[in-house]
């Protein structure tokens, strides 16, 4: 993954099928290079959970209780940016953060 822009899927870590990457001290994600990538990790993550998929975007959980929709793919996930060079000056910076605050992704 060589952009500069990562996704968020909100997949726990030990199931997520991005790479890792850390993005803060206190946040340890594993991240997609785009934003379908990262919608594919969360219906895969779903789908083995047991709940049904019903639509492109829907699924019903295991107990039947409310439907989930998911964002549409093009939106999907938590944008992070490529954050500030590191002490060499150049480029090569593994810190990422929030690209927009006013996206309001929580993980």
């Amino acid at each position: 993954m060589s952009t500069k822009y990562r996704v968020l899927c909100g997949v726990p870590a030990l199931e997520c099928i991005g790479s890792g990457y850390i993005t803060t001290q206190a946040l340890s994600k594993k991240a997609h290079a785009s934003r379908v990538e990262a919608f594919n990790c969360m219906r895969k993550h779903l789908l083995n959970e047991g709940w049904e998929q019903i639509g492109p975007r829907e699924f019903r959980p295991p107990d039947g209780g409310y439907i989930r929709v998911l964002t549409k793919k093009s939106r999907y996930g938590g944008m992070l940016r490529q954050g500030k060079a590191g002490e060499d000056g150049g480029m090569s910076s593994s810190r990422f953060m929030p690209k927009k605050r006013t996206q309001g992704t929580v993980y």
